[in-house]
């Protein structure tokens, strides 16, 4: 903020990374600071030029006290209906700018967070982290200034069970998927406002009837609504009923925190790898990883680790497709479909082939499950009947498999509409490595 402003002065030291702010003025939780730096090497009596300006935004410091002090917003959910889509619409005055929109949000098990339209980070999956919920609830933070306006707003909210709720195998349920929203408005004028969960938002059950970290997802696209993250929806074809005040996951009196989550969070794709590169583009930023396809010595982006796609398929049967990635993954696909509204289309996932027939030595067609141990790994996918085809890509599930089978796909499927991303937390590629041997590059 511009009221605050220091200077370090030159240091002499050995130290140029790590190096923590020590002055006695304390930062102050929730607010936007920036910097910039130079250094003098030994070669010249000269400093650089100054960098850039690089700005952060300071975490709040005690969560349980700024909820406390400064908002009141309240898990909320449905005991009545399995309500995995909430939203709501707010009023921005246009009497001055925004200057700054944060939100804080925590849905559990699972959450996607669209603002006027606009998924708020399509990369992050399977959000937030797992933890002891009744210990320890992750929140997330997102920077919103450039997505709220001047007039009415909408926020969409889509909730999964995740480890939270339904049936995982070793994990009890908690209850039904529930959501804390807290959005910090800034304004240029200095006036401030705040959109919380409370008992104003509405939900439904969406497109997505059932899904589960280890038995799949099942979605009907039919029960897709165009625009219901965006203001002025109007949907005369559902019931969308108020949702309840819900108790929070966090009932550990004595130990129990909500919290920021300090984690990676999951992504899919190339979306789960930073890259350390000296590869600059015209601009001279750093290049992301999605730009990276097609630069010599940057195969790894785009090969056998982040988006795998099928070496081969087979049709043992009439109507079944079986795909094979070359490799065991974690993650799902994507699947390119055409076909009337109401087809059904259905997703296996294996690690294996089943046993061919002793007596002639052929293969059946099926794929081994059972070393699932009781965990189906099923999807299926009821088409919306789009003339321009329809892609289908689970959303609250996660799948360990090298074999994925197809059946009642409509039109005849090729390798060329099965993509599936590999999936992880996020974390730092360092290196690559390539040699000759096609065993070691696999490892």
């Amino acid at each position: 903020d511009s009221s605050f402003k220091w200077d370090s002065e030159r240091i002499a030291s050995t130290q140029s990374i790590h190096v923590t702010y020590t002055d006695e003025h304390d930062l102050l939780p929730g607010t936007n600071y920036r910097f910039r730096l130079r250094i003098w090497t030994t070669k010249s009596k000269d400093p650089i030029q100054w960098t850039n300006w690089i700005q952060f935004r300071t975490a709040i410091f005690n969560l349980h006290e700024y909820l406390t002090a400064n908002a009141n917003p309240l898990w909320i959910g449905s005991t009545q209906i399995n309500m995995n889509e909430l939203r709501k619409e707010f009023s921005v005055p246009n009497t001055s700018p925004v200057r700054s929109a944060i939100v804080y949000i925590s849905g559990i098990g699972y959450y996607q967070l669209y603002i006027n339209g606009y998924n708020v980070d399509p990369s992050r999956k399977l959000d937030p982290g797992w933890t002891t919920f009744e210990i320890r609830t992750f929140l997330t933070s997102f920077d919103l200034t450039s997505n709220i306006t001047a007039g009415m707003n909408a926020v969409g909210v889509k909730l999964g069970n995740g480890w939270y709720s339904g049936e995982q195998l070793g994990v009890p349920s908690y209850g039904p998927p529930r959501l804390l929203f807290i959005l910090n408005i800034t304004f240029q004028n200095g006036e401030q406002m705040q959109v919380l969960s409370d008992q104003t938002w509405t939900g439904r059950q969406g497109s997505i009837l059932h899904d589960s970290v280890y038995n799949g997802e099942s979605c009907d696209a039919r029960n897709d609504r165009e625009g219901w993250t965006r203001p002025g929806f109007n949907d005369s074809l559902s019931a969308w009923i108020m949702v309840e005040s819900l108790p929070s996951p966090v009932s550990d009196a004595l130990n129990g925190q909500l919290v920021l989550q300090d984690m990676p969070p999951i992504r899919a794709g190339v979306d789960a790898l930073h890259f350390e590169t000296s590869v600059f583009n015209q601009n001279k930023e750093y290049l992301k990883a999605s730009d990276l396809s097609g630069i010599k010595g940057a195969s790894f982006t785009d090969g056998r680790g982040s988006v795998l796609k099928p070496i081969s398929v087979s049709q043992p049967t009439v109507g079944i497709h079986t795909f094979d990635l070359g490799q065991n993954m974690v993650g799902w696909c994507r699947v390119k479909l055409r076909g009337l509204r109401g087809v059904g289309v259905y997703f296996r996932h294996a690690e294996i082939l089943s046993q061919p027939l002793h007596s002639t030595g052929q293969w059946t067609g099926g794929i081994y499950t059972e070393n699932l141990r009781g965990a189906t790994q099923f999807d299926s996918y009821m088409l919306r009947g789009d003339p321009n085809g329809e892609i289908y890509e689970p959303t609250f599930t996660v799948h360990g498999f090298r074999y994925f089978q197809v059946s009642g796909a409509p039109n005849p499927l090729t390798v060329d509409d099965v993509e599936c991303p590999v999936v992880h937390s996020e974390t730092t590629l360092k290196g690559n490595f390539s040699s000759s041997n096609a065993i070691i590059n696999q490892i």
